[in-house]
């Protein structure tokens, strides 16, 4: 039978493995949300829903609010606007997995996820990397 100084030792590991236990969060490379989608246009949808549920933002609406404000300055009197590009995606080889990389601002920062899109290329034949920007 278990000692109560035995139970208590096992509950405190378990709590303690738990906070420290690599949750996908979409924070890192290491923690990039894994997609149930291969196909890459169901892909990319998964992903735009993520953030949406994450950051209640896309790159989508990021770049609505960039010509918005390029259009608010022109009446305003400036005569030339080039609004920096409000996002940016690339994709990573992390260990033999496809990485999708994301960054893009919103009305409180910029904001980097990362998202797990299965086996890299690399590893089926093909190389390289890919970076797309929103300018």
């Amino acid at each position: 039978m278990l000692t109560r100084a035995q139970i208590v030792a096992t509950v405190a590991v378990l709590a303690v493995a738990r906070c420290f236990a690599a949750v996908p969060d979409g924070s890192t490379k290491a923690k990039a949300i894994p997609l149930k989608q291969r196909d890459p246009m169901k892909a990319v949808e998964e992903e735009m829903a993520w953030m949406m549920k994450l950051y209640h933002y896309t790159p989508l609406l990021a770049t609505r609010d960039a010509v918005a404000e390029s259009i608010r300055r022109v009446k305003a009197g400036e005569k030339s606007v080039k609004p920096p590009a409000p996002w940016e995606h690339g994709s990573l080889d992390h260990h033999g997995h496809l990485i999708s990389y994301w960054w893009f601002v919103t009305p409180h920062g910029k904001k980097d996820i990362y998202f797990d899109t299965g086996t890299s290329n690399k590893h089926r034949g093909r190389s390289g990397a890919t970076r797309i920007s929103a300018s």
